[in-house]
C-alpha cells in the first residue's frame, strides 16, 4: 500500500469532531476506563479552564444514543457539575462499537503520554508567570547559578529542592546557595538536591549561627560526595531521611571544638 492510498484510507474513517450535550456521555463500559476520582473532578471545576479542556475522546453512540468516554470523564464529569447535562463540549467520534477496542484505544492514549520533567514544569511555570517559580529563578541567577538539566559548573537540576527551600523562605534559599557557593564554588554535585534540602533546614535551623565557620570546617573536611556519604551513613544508623541526615552531619561538623554552651543544640 503506497502512502497516497494509507493516506486515503485513514481519510475515510469515521473520525469526527462534534458537540455533544455531556448528559449523553459516559463511561458505558467500566472494564475500558480507570475508576473515576471525585477529588480530580472537582479539581477541575473549581479551576476550570475552557482553553485548558481540549477535545474529548469517545466512541460512536449505542442504541440508546450514549457516546462511551474513551479519554476525558473527569472533565465531561467537571463540565456537567458546572452546567448541567446540556452543556455541549467537543468530542472526537471514533469509529469504535466494542469495550475491548475502547480499552485499548484508552491504554495506548495515556501510555503514550510523558509526563514533563520537573525542570520542564518549572521553565513552564516560570514562562507562566507563576510566582514562586519566577521568584526562585531570580533568586538562583542572582546567586550565579542556571537551571540546565547536566552537571555543568554552576547549573542546578534539583529545582524540586529549590522550590521547597524556597517556601520556607526566599531568604533561606538566598543564604542556602550564598554558603554553598562559598563552601565548594559553582561545582554542581554540590547543588543536588540532598544537599539543598540539608543546607536549607540547618539554615532555616540557626539563625544564630556563624555560617563563615560552616563554611571553612566543611571546605576542608569533605566534598559535596564526601558529604553525601556521611549522610547516609547517618540515615541508614538513626533511620532519617536525607535532609535529616544532611543536617545532622553539618551540625556534628559546626560543633567539633566548642565548648558545649556554645554548640547549636539538634533538634
Amino acid at each position: 500500500m503506497t502512502e497516497h492510498e494509507k493516506a486515503h484510507k485513514f481519510a475515510k474513517q469515521l473520525h469526527k469532531t462534534v458537540w455533544i450535550p455531556v448528559g449523553s456521555l459516559s463511561v458505558v463500559w467500566a472494564q475500558s476506563q480507570r475508576e473515576p476520582n471525585e477529588r480530580h473532578i472537582n479539581e477541575i471545576a473549581s479551576k476550570f479552564d475552557p482553553d485548558m479542556f481540549g477535545v474529548l475522546a469517545v466512541t460512536k453512540p449505542n442504541g440508546k444514543g450514549i457516546y462511551h468516554v474513551i479519554d476525558g470523564q473527569h472533565r465531561k464529569a467537571a463540565a456537567q457539575q458546572l452546567w448541567g447535562e446540556n452543556e455541549l463540549v467537543p468530542c472526537n467520534v471514533l469509529n469504535i462499537e466494542g469495550p475491548a477496542r475502547a480499552a485499548e484505544i484508552f491504554d495506548q492514549i495515556n501510555k503514550g503520554r510523558r509526563n514533563p520533567s520537573p525542570i520542564d514544569t518549572f521553565r513552564i511555570r516560570v514562562t507562566a508567570g507563576r510566582q514562586t517559580e519566577v521568584s526562585v529563578l531570580k533568586i538562583v541567577q542572582a546567586c550565579g547559578y542556571r537551571i540546565e538539566p547536566n552537571k555543568n559548573a554552576g547549573c542546578i537540576a534539583a529545582v524540586s529542592a529549590l522550590v521547597s527551600v524556597y517556601n520556607i523562605s526566599p531568604e533561606v534559599l538566598r543564604k542556602t546557595l550564598s554558603v554553598i557557593n562559598q563552601t565548594w564554588g559553582k561545582d554542581s554535585n554540590a547543588v543536588v538536591a540532598p544537599i539543598l534540602y540539608g543546607y536549607g533546614a540547618f539554615i532555616n535551623q540557626y539563625h544564630g549561627a556563624d555560617f563563615n565557620r560552616l563554611v571553612v570546617i566543611i571546605q576542608k573536611r569533605m566534598t559535596p560526595g564526601q558529604l553525601i556519604g556521611k549522610a547516609a551513613t547517618l540515615r541508614e544508623m538513626f533511620r532519617v531521611n536525607s535532609q535529616q541526615a544532611v543536617k545532622m552531619v553539618l551540625t556534628q561538623n559546626y560543633n567539633s571544638g566548642l565548648k558545649p554552651e556554645n554548640k547549636l543544640r539538634e533538634k
